[in-house]
């Protein structure tokens, strides 16, 4: 029989110890419970793909809102590479506005990089609104690729959850689908946001190396990046206590590292304010006296720091319920309150709250502390306590500290799963219907920024209180009422122009841009010009003695309506306030001759040539004057000839050469000129009987009646 040896019973009969069991068991429960695995490249694919989709629908938007500023109407953008030595070297809203662009605003605005971009695609395709939505798309893709990089890199570790269910993801896909977003990414303008949100990301990303890695070349190229971010817009300056503050809250940073980190993105913060304090020279202290720019223009000192506070409540309500949504917060759609407001009392409860909290919990470096401090510090600079940034509250202010808010809702979350008050399925399902809706109201929401009349409209309802949404969207329904056909549709389009401006009167009683848009429209819905010109003599008074457009519009309705010397008394006022305008020269010479002043006609006509020399009517206009009020044949024959040779198949020029030519005796002339009005078209009586009565004085009886029967027979056909 078999038998085991010693050694090996000895081997059977060892009972394995309680520690071996309890590894054994753990190991065993560990590869039941193992995290599904996935592709490391699989968030930054999710991420990256769903914010392409959830603009998509943006690309067959048109150009809208302030895309006229920085693109559409703007005259540097629009030299294409030529045009970005200018963009570097001026205010932002030069290229639209001129020389006073610097100075409609408090502050100024210096942001050349977003309009670099513009002046390449410009260059490249011409304008194609479906071009740079795209770019705009990609731009913001990876930006939120980057954001989930950034908190990947600082969270550190591997988690034991899917990677769906860690707070850098959820924080980051929160911010890819929160509406509050629309504005900055729908909106070709908003690029600026999107290029300072990706750059300071980067440039954070490299600071954060710069610790882990102790090399200074990320440091470099984080400065580096730094600069392009601080060029796309001025906010990016906040990421100067962003730096050290996540330094403290993630790494285990040194002095020295803290002193090197912050002196190096110091250094291109101090640069770009000296570029900046020279290419955009308002000073901060210079407030504009219009609300419209101005925001606390009619507000007290308490009034404007408690509707300050009040906003404040606003955006986090955004945070959380991004409902209704506008482009438009200007006067009055949030009312100015004292500190004796309920709202402004419960914002100073809740923002001091949140920010106390988040400094309590520096000591923690917790995420959530990490998130709602991060909120506050990027908010600071567009918030209106430190200067006017030339609006009350806008959507986009908020991009760049909306990722504070997604922060500190997705460690949340999670701190609820550590602690077993939620389970992983519950998490999910309320992850899906969050997003969801964000997802579903974004995606909406793109839609409204198909063109400006879409936009306005929509939003007119969303802030009925602003009187700029109002006359606004009044003035754009006179525009489209200017391309209808239809007399009907006409008609109702300018009587809803004149409601809504009304509207917007009622809000802001002196607004001198709803004066003259309803004097336009008064006019064309009815030809009132007494209500018109009562409208234009209030935009005149609103805009303090200054707007030319209210004396302009004022003197076009006075020459229709036979009154040349009030006309010419407002275009001189007019051409006073502003010199070497064409249009105004030209009417003062229609003003005089209408006066029947033909010597000071000939005068503003001449001075309409300088400004244009190639204008035909201008001609025409000198030598009619001539002709029939001074009765100076010669004198005339010039100047219609050249207004002839400048547009020879113009009838009316034609016919008044052919006249003239008649009376000074030159028959060929006529003769000449009236057989070219038939040519051109055949039906034109009086050029019949020019023809005849020449051909008569020239003794040709048989062309003459033959010409003259011609214009009998066109005259009965028309009766």
């Amino acid at each position: 029989m078999f038998r085991m040896s010693k050694k090996e019973k000895n081997k059977k009969q060892q009972i394995p110890s309680k520690q071996e069991v309890e590894e054994t068991t753990e190991s065993i429960e560990s590869q039941l419970t193992e995290t599904p695995r996935f592709s490391p490249n699989l968030p930054y694919i999710i991420l990256f793909v769903f914010a392409c989709l959830i603009y998509s629908n943006t690309l067959w938007n048109k150009y809208a809102i302030d895309d006229a500023i920085v693109l559409t109407e703007n005259t540097y953008a629009k030299k294409g590479f030529d045009g970005i030595k200018d963009l570097m070297t001026h205010d932002a809203f030069e290229g639209f506005f001129g020389a006073r662009g610097s100075t409609l605003i408090q502050g100024g605005r210096y942001r050349p990089l977003s309009l670099v971009t513009f002046a390449i695609e410009y260059q490249l395709w011409g304008l194609k609104p479906g071009y740079s939505h795209a770019v705009n798309i990609l731009l913001f893709a990876f930006t939120c690729v980057l954001i989930f990089y950034l908190l990947s890199l600082i969270a550190g570790g591997q988690s034991s959850r899917p990677f769906y269910l860690t707070w850098p993801f959820i924080a980051t896909f929160l911010y890819a689908v929160h509406p509050i977003h629309t504005e900055a990414v729908a909106n070709i303008k908003g690029r600026d946001e999107i290029m300072a949100m990706l750059f300071s990301i980067a440039a954070l990303i490299y600071s954060v190396k710069y610790i882990q890695n102790n090399k200074i070349s990320d440091l470099l190229i984080g400065v580096l990046i730094f600069c392009l971010a601080l060029l796309s817009k001025e906010n990016s300056i906040t990421f100067l206590a962003i730096v050290p503050m996540t330094y403290f809250f993630f790494t285990k940073a040194d002095k020295k590292q803290y002193i090197t980190g912050i002196l190096a993105y110091l250094i291109p913060a101090i640069l770009f304010m000296i570029i900046r304090s020279k290419f955009a020279p308002t000073g901060i202290h210079q407030e504009s006296t219009e609300v419209l720019n101005n925001p606390f223009a009619l507000a007290t000192t308490e009034q404007r720091y408690a509707t300050i506070v009040l906003t404040f409540l606003y955006y986090l309500k955004f945070m959380f319920i991004p409902y209704p949504l506008s482009h438009d917060y200007y006067y009055n759609e949030i009312p100015y309150v004292t500190f004796t407001s309920i709202g402004t009392i419960v914002s100073i409860l809740i923002n001091l709250g949140l920010f106390v909290y988040g400094i309590m919990e520096l000591r923690k470096k917790s995420v959530l502390g990490y998130g709602i401090l991060f909120y506050f510090v990027t908010f600071s600079i567009v918030s209106n306590l430190l200067f006017t940034v030339g609006v009350l509250m806008n959507e986009r202010f908020i991009f760049m500290p909306s990722l504070g808010f997604c922060i500190a809702m997705a460690f949340v979350l999670i701190q609820q799963l550590d602690k077993n008050k939620l389970t992983e399925k519950t998490a999910l399902t309320i992850l899906v219907i969050v997003c969801g809706l964000f997802s579903i109201k974004t995606f909406s929401r793109n839609f409204a920024w198909k063109d400006n009349f879409t936009l306005l409209k929509t939003d007119v309802n969303s802030s009925p209180n602003s009187s700029k949404v109002h006359t606004t969207y009044g003035g754009l329904l006179v525009e489209e009422s200017d391309k209808e056909q239809d007399s009907t549709k006409r008609r109702a389009l300018l009587t809803e122009s004149i409601e809504q401006l009304k509207q917007g009167l009622e809000i802001y009683p002196t607004n001198g841009d709803s004066w003259l848009l309803l004097g336009n429209a008064t006019y064309k819905l009815n030809k009132d010009y007494k209500a018109a010109l009562e409208a234009y003599s209030k935009a005149f008074q609103s805009k303090g003695g200054g707007s030319f457009d209210a004396l302009y519009n004022s003197s076009v309705v006075q020459l229709e309506n036979n009154m040349p010397l009030a006309a010419k008394e407002n275009l001189k006022k007019a051409n006073a306030l502003r010199p070497g305008q064409f249009k105004c020269a030209f009417n003062l010479g229609e003003a005089y001759s209408r006066a029947n002043i033909p010597d000071s006609a000939i005068m503003w006509y001449n001075q309409a040539l300088q400004l244009q020399p190639n204008d035909a009517l201008s001609y025409h206009k000198i030598g009619v004057t001539y002709g029939r009020q001074m009765n100076q044949i010669d004198k005339a024959l010039p100047w219609l000839n050249k207004a002839v040779e400048m547009e020879p198949n113009n009838i009316v020029y034609l016919e008044d050469l052919a006249v003239a030519n008649g009376i000074k005796g030159d028959f060929d002339g006529a003769i000449k000129a009236a057989q070219a009005i038939v040519q051109i078209k055949p039906d034109y009586i009086s050029a019949y009987y020019i023809l005849s009565t020449s051909f008569a004085n020239k003794g040709d009886k048989g062309a003459a009646e033959q010409y003259k029967l011609k214009a009998q027979q066109l005259q009965g056909v028309k009766k």
